[in-house]
């Protein structure tokens, strides 16, 4: 009896230390299992971050204008709202963008411009960015005269990195719309500034 009960205590034993060295065995291995997928995943957010080379820009920009060759059209203000995607290209960005704006003129004519427009900019530098740009689309006026014909503009502007996510800066541009009939056509100078979201 006696050494039936040492017989069963020993194999109870034996296997309760065969369980426990299995388990000793196995955690390691299911841990560095479980691991290993989450440092993937961290490599390969870290390196999708590290080589995303584009950010999204939303701007809007505040005019001052005035036309030109154009007595009965004086000085006047408007503003833009441009969104644009920039691709870095080490010290260079080149930033296409789409985008709408609107002017409204002092003088008899009262001449009101409605604009939808396409194009880019080309940037150099990464806190402070001088860039040339330009855009061509559509414009409508109303005033002393209504029509719709293409307009296009060309400027030069500079921005400011004042925190991770704003852009700020000030642009100047000469701005075209294409000749009526009898040859004249609404061209205009802006000056003015841009605030930018940068996602």
């Amino acid at each position: 009896m006696t050494h039936r009960k040492y017989s069963s205590h020993l194999v109870t034993s034996s296997l309760l230390f065969g369980l426990t060295v299995a388990a000793v065995a196995i955690a390691p291995a299911a841990r560095a299992d479980d691991g290993a997928p989450a440092r993937d995943d961290d490599e390969d957010h870290s390196s999708r971050k590290d080589h995303d080379k584009s950010k999204t820009h939303v701007a809007v920009d505040f005019d001052l204008g005035t036309a030109v060759d154009a007595p009965g059209t004086k000085a006047g203000g408007g503003g833009a709202l441009r969104l644009g995607q920039e691709f870095d290209l080490f010290l260079v960005s080149l930033t296409p963008e789409l985008g709408g704006g609107y002017h409204a003129f002092g003088g008899h004519d009262e001449t009101r411009l409605y604009s939808g427009f396409i194009g880019g900019r080309l940037a150099i530098g990464k806190i402070v960015e001088p860039s040339i740009f330009g855009h061509v689309g559509v414009g409508h006026t109303n005033g002393l005269e209504t029509r719709t014909a293409p307009i296009m503009d060309a400027g030069l502007a500079i921005d400011l990195t004042l925190l991770p996510l704003i852009d700020l800066g000030f642009h100047a541009a000469y701005n075209a719309m294409l000749p009526r009939n009898d040859g004249s056509a609404l061209k205009f100078v802006t000056l003015g500034a841009q605030a930018a979201l940068v996602l």
